[in-house]
């Protein structure tokens, strides 16, 4: 991982614990405020995690917005049709 600075400070938590924490914080299940503090802290500094953590929140809502659309009718009787021959 690329560290955009030299000198991190005593609390920086490091990309190994960003990437790890990475999902509970999209999730919004950290809930302490220090461990908090600390993830938002080094995204701050660190472009490689903030970066994978944008990724990750884009692919999240592609996600969401594809489960609310629904395939087209075509699809949907093809499918049964192979489904019925099972």
């Amino acid at each position: 991982m690329t560290k955009a600075r030299e000198t991190k400070g005593p609390d920086d938590i490091g990309c190994l614990e960003a990437i790890e924490s990475l999902y509970a914080y999209l999730d919004g299940e950290i809930g302490d405020p220090q461990s908090r503090a600390a993830f938002e802290e080094h995204l701050g500094h660190c472009r490689s995690c903030f970066s994978r953590l944008e990724l990750e929140r884009r692919l999240a809502e592609h996600a969401r917005k594809a489960a609310r659309s629904s395939a087209p009718q075509a699809l949907r009787s093809r499918l049964k049709g192979l489904l019925e021959k099972i």
